[in-house]
């Protein structure tokens, strides 16, 4: 069982702990520029490199899609429901505790566990987490649906192309695809590495409110992942990626958003916190029970 579950979980940990200890060290890590670096070239290179490049189906790729919007339904239902059982501010909680870190931790959890397949069907999920988040996401925190933003987005014209590229089945000359691999290459490493730099930036505060979030934002996820599954019968692969990203802690870029909109960053940032930590035990149970 260890021989499964620490080749997922360590090479993730280290990395982002490598980040902690950079940022602690007082070394120099331009987060902004490694960010924009990563989501403007690493990620919709990795996107259309991975996704261009794979056996997936159209007929596969709609299912992904299909399980995607699912797990984001119930996750919204969930949220909705704790937070009208808590007592929370649903505007200001209910969103990071719909969207995971679908990105900086599911993609590499889903690569590490089942590896480029898994990577590919992780893409389409994160793709369209990512189109939701900058959209209806964003809307609901600033009640104004920034539409050029989003075109804006190289994620998203990036899933775009992949799309056509898959409904097409066409893939890149050997030059470009080996270009794209180099570029997606870098996007996993950094992002684990932002990672651990920004949480060691989060502040947290009232602890008890920060644990119980966190509670909730893996409860809501893994019973959102659990009930999709049933729901849409899901087997093999597809069942295993979408547990997993399922159980990701808050993503990062929740707070974020918190702090631009002044959407009590405060217990976001304890969310985001407690989440993280709190993967560290609830996703190695995920892949056990995969196991």
């Amino acid at each position: 069982m260890l021989g499964v579950i620490l080749p997922v979980i360590v090479p993730i940990i280290v990395c982002i702990a490598l980040g902690a200890w950079w940022a602690r060290s007082q070394q120099r890590f331009p987060t902004e520029f490694v960010g924009d670096l990563v989501m403007k070239v690493g990620a919709p290179a990795l996107i259309v490199g991975t996704l261009g490049s794979t056996d997936l189906s159209p007929e596969a790729l709609l299912e992904v899609l299909l399980a995607g919007c699912t797990l984001l339904l119930f996750s919204a239902l969930l949220s909705a429901l704790v937070c009208k059982a808590c007592g929370w501010p649903l505007r200001d909680i209910g969103v990071p505790l719909v969207f995971g870190n679908s990105g900086n931790m599911g993609l590499p959890l889903c690569l590490f566990a089942f590896g480029a397949d898994g990577l590919a069907l992780s893409l389409g999920i994160f793709v369209l987490f990512s189109l939701v988040h900058f959209s209806l996401g964003s809307a609901f925190l600033t009640s104004n649906l920034a539409g050029k933003q989003l075109l804006r987005s190289p994620l998203i014209w990036a899933g775009l192309i992949a799309l056509l590229m898959i409904a097409l089945d066409w893939e890149f000359p050997a030059t470009v695809g080996n270009t794209l691999d180099i570029l997606g290459g870098m996007a996993i490493p950094l992002m684990l590495l932002t990672l651990g730099v920004s949480l060691v930036s989060l502040r947290l505060r009232d602890s008890g409110r920060a644990l119980a979030m966190g509670v909730a934002r893996m409860g809501t996820g893994i019973g959102a992942g659990v009930l999709t599954v049933e729901l849409l019968q899901l087997e093999g692969l597809l069942r295993g990626v979408v547990l997993l990203q399922a159980a990701t802690p808050a993503a990062v870029f929740n707070y974020l958003l918190a702090q631009q909109y002044q959407r009590s960053p405060a217990l976001v940032a304890g969310l985001v916190m407690a989440s993280t930590v709190l993967s560290f035990i609830s996703i190695p149970l995920v892949l056990v029970y995969l196991v």
